[in-house]
């Protein structure tokens, strides 16, 4: 992919979060890595043990916890047009897990590793709150969802989950997207079998 096609797929992003970013758009476009990853791929791994910033071009990641005793518990999930960062920044939710993307579809990738970032703070006035409002997008949605789902049914929970997402669901297996949603996989092919019968 080159700097063109970077810079082409980086203005909508920069519209969307804040327009004073886009006369820099070719400094970002310089500092930028595409990432080109095969479904079943998962990050950290050797090729790419360090911290990265993405956004994604297309396709589909979700983050996963592993506990001690080996558990997976889906965190969240991130699809063309979102940007995302990988694991180390969810620390806070457990401290005591390990944290990784996988890659649930083939997924396309502009990536930033820290001395980008570092990079791009002082070579452009105000990067330092562009990137605090992508932050803010990403941990303001993780909180909200993960509220809701103490509060509503798992019917609820599903529901608001594929009026969210709808691009998500018929790429994810469902056996993910139950626990995202922290109910069984039965009970989720339950779930979608009723609203299927009547009609939603």
């Amino acid at each position: 992919m080159d700097l063109a096609k970077i810079f082409e797929l980086l203005v909508p992003v920069a519209r969307q979060i804040d327009g004073g970013i886009e006369p820099y758009l070719p400094v970002i476009a310089a500092h930028t890595t595409p990432l080109l990853c095969k479904a079943g791929d998962r990050f950290p791994n050797q090729e790419h043990p360090e911290k990265l910033a993405a956004f994604v071009v297309d396709g589909v990641f979700r983050v996963y916890s592993l506990d001690n005793s080996g558990k997976e518990s889906t965190i969240r999930f991130a699809a063309e047009g979102e940007f995302t960062y990988f694991a180390d920044d969810y620390k806070e939710l457990n401290p005591n897990a390990a944290y990784y993307w996988e890659a649930m579809t083939d997924v396309t990738l502009l990536t930033w590793k820290d001395k980008d970032l570092d990079a791009l703070v002082r070579e452009i006035p105000g990067w330092y709150m562009f990137t605090l409002k992508i932050t803010e997008i990403i941990i303001y949605r993780l909180l909200i969802e993960r509220a809701e789902m103490f509060n509503d049914d798992a019917t609820t929970r599903y529901l608001k989950f594929a009026e969210r997402y709808p691009g998500t669901i018929a790429r994810v297996p469902l056996r993910y997207i139950a626990n995202y949603l922290g109910i069984a996989p039965q009970s989720l092919s339950r779930i979608r079998h009723q609203l299927s019968n009547s009609g939603k």
